[in-house]
């Protein structure tokens, strides 16, 4: 495709003439189509909320296992804490190809930040700033502790309590 004189300038039909970020409305409306598409690339679903904090599972989109979980800190009511923590096998430097066509470099990076903006800071915490810190984890070796109530017969303890089950699944 080929530019007009008097045309709008676009970085895909002219990229000589045109700055970043300039699009023809046939490339603005791809690019509005790719960014309603990826924007579900990642779904939040919220497990547990406090005074101060909350937390939640994070889902690659079609996926019933969570690849992740976010931990939400309120330290004051303008600012906020949160950890990431991410399944080692979630590659979040990858590029999502279909962006490259539009002259854009798009990440999963991008978009899981993108979600945690707006699902979660802005709409919950408003202007609010974050620190968010990311880690990753093989979720599959995880260590589940089951710790059973006190008894009040004031009985003396287990002196040998048996060791935490590993990888095994709790009574909850």
């Amino acid at each position: 495709m080929s530019a007009r004189k008097g045309s709008v300038p676009c970085v895909v039909c002219d990229p000589d003439g045109a700055e970043p970020g300039e699009y023809c409305s046939l490339h603005r409306d791809e690019l509005h189509r790719l960014d309603h598409q990826y924007e579900a690339l990642f779904r939040l679903c919220r497990i547990s909320r406090g005074k101060d904090h909350e937390t939640y599972n994070l889902f690659m989109q079609g996926d019933c296992d969570p690849c992740g979980r976010v931990l939400v800190t309120e330290t004051d009511p303008e600012n906020l804490t949160l950890t990431v923590i991410l399944s080692a096998d979630l590659d979040l430097d990858a590029k999502i190809t279909d962006y490259t066509r539009l002259g854009m470099v798009r990440t999963y990076a991008d978009q899981l930040r993108s979600r945690i903006q707006e699902e979660i800071i802005h709409s919950w915490y408003g202007n609010a700033r974050a620190c968010i810190d990311v880690f990753r984890t093989p979720l599959e070796g995880s260590q589940h502790w089951d710790i059973a109530p006190r008894e009040d017969s004031g009985e003396e303890e287990d002196p040998d309590p048996a060791p935490p089950e590993r990888g095994g699944h709790s009574v909850h």
